[in-house]
């Protein structure tokens, strides 16, 4: 194994993978946050610890067109997460790659481009979550086990996936959990500057309950984004009655029956046709169509797999009734 960056380390307790820590030692978004914890009070010791009581959730702009925040936050809550601390950030192509550059790896050309028309759609919330329950593993692995699988066939009542919205499809995840304590290091990095880090790391040990403000802030990103079911089936009827009785509309009308029919996929073509034509279809039909109709996943390993809670049991013990290993891939 190659030897970390020299004054950059990634300790277990931080991450249970081997090849995680080798990459994140020299991973700058990583380094950056790790330089930031020497700062705080108690130092990089006191940090790692404190990372191990909170978990960030991320509100992504496909759960906010959902109107699903508000039932995300009571589901939390009611496991046992309180709200600390929130940012509101966008996701560019940029910002898309990094966080998931390790699993990507797997996802074809065109579920980057779908998620390229979904992440940099609106406005993301990141809520800071302490962990009242310290079940003896670290708060992301508690939370990222309770946000259920991407296959939405496989999404339970329980799952954070399912209460945030209808299940259409896979690469339609509504939320980002960090994995391990690893991660929220690393995440912190890719979306926010020095100052920003900085004020989030300063909620690692707080006590406060920010709840309401959390609430108020999704309001007001809720009211500058389009709301939608994301159902492609009725997004596809929204553009039948928006090129019905157009004489130009033909090629599109005859695309569009193939592919209700079952007897395309090209959704590319699809939107290429309704923006030549300048129809008024709302971005998320755009996304709920092409979400259902791209290709998933190639035959292959991501560069670092998931974590479930398997890998934070202790030697020994018995698989706890949640533990159903890894819940997914990003998309």
């Amino acid at each position: 194994m190659r030897r970390p960056t020299a004054g950059c380390e990634v300790p277990e307790l931080l991450s249970r993978v081997a090849r995680k820590r080798e990459i994140y030692a020299g991973d700058p978004y990583y380094r950056d946050t790790w330089d930031d914890l020497a700062a705080l009070p108690g130092g990089r010791p006191a940090a790692v610890e404190g990372l191990h009581a909170v978990a960030p959730l991320v509100l992504r702009p496909d759960a906010i067109a959902a109107r699903g925040g508000a039932g995300l936050l009571a589901a939390v809550r009611a496991a046992g997460f309180v709200p600390v601390a929130w940012s509101g950030f966008r996701f560019d192509r940029h910002t898309t790659r990094e966080v998931w550059r390790y699993q990507l790896n797997i996802a074809t050309r065109e579920r980057i481009d779908v998620m390229d028309l979904i992440m940099p759609a609106g406005e993301s919330l990141y809520v800071l979550l302490r962990d009242t329950r310290r079940a003896g593993i670290p708060a992301t692995t508690r939370l990222s086990a309770m946000k259920g699988p991407s296959r939405p066939e496989d999404r339970e009542a329980h799952h954070l996936r399912r209460i945030a919205g209808p299940g259409q499809a896979s690469v339609l995840t509504y939320v980002h959990v960090s994995d391990e304590p690893a991660d929220i290091v690393r995440e912190l990095g890719i979306f926010f500057d020095g100052p920003e880090r900085t004020r989030l790391l300063g909620a690692l040990d707080a006590r406060q309950d920010v709840t309401e403000q959390v609430l108020a802030a999704l309001a007001e990103t809720e009211s500058r984004s389009e709301a939608s079911d994301l159902c492609w089936r009725s997004a596809l009827d929204r553009l039948d009655g928006l090129l019905t009785g157009r004489p130009d509309a033909a090629e599109a009308s005859a695309l569009l029956r193939r592919v209700r029919s079952g007897g395309s996929r090209d959704w590319r073509s699809l939107l290429a046709l309704a923006d030549r034509l300048g129809v008024a279809w709302g971005h998320w039909d755009r996304v709920a169509v092409a979400a259902e109709l791209s290709s998933r996943h190639l035959e292959a390993e991501p560069v670092i797999p998931d974590v479930g809670r398997s890998a934070w049991r202790p030697a020994g013990a018995p698989p706890a009734p949640a533990d159903r290993g890894p819940a997914s891939l990003p998309a």
